[in-house]
């Protein structure tokens, strides 16, 4: 699985790079309408904001994914409670009179 992903990774990579040395010249970004001008390369431009959407996107995904989340952690906590009564149960069964938990096993 590591070695598929390194065949991902370095063509990506690749391709950024070159992406990057194709693409210095400055352009001016606008925060209208705030008074403020920021010239950065045209690649740090696309690139940052490509990072800030897949950032949101996965901000917006993990809270919509709370609910499972929550239902998980619940799942856990009642499976625990099922396994400690099952062993307190078990013991009961063994510590019985006549042997009933030897029968049962």
């Amino acid at each position: 699985v590591r070695f598929i992903g390194w065949i991902v990774a370095v063509p990506v990579a690749f391709i950024v790079i070159a992406f990057a040395i194709a693409n210095r010249t400055p352009v001016g970004i606008h925060f209208d309408p705030l008074p403020y001008e920021l010239d950065i390369p045209l690649w740090a431009a696309v690139i940052g904001a490509l990072a800030f959407g897949f950032i949101l996107g996965a901000l917006i995904r993990w809270l919509f994914d709370h609910r499972w989340r929550v239902e998980a952690r619940q799942g856990k906590r009642h499976v625990r409670a099922l396994e400690r009564e099952i062993s307190s149960l078990t013991q009961r069964l063994d510590g019985a009179p006549g042997g009933a938990g030897e029968a049962a096993k």
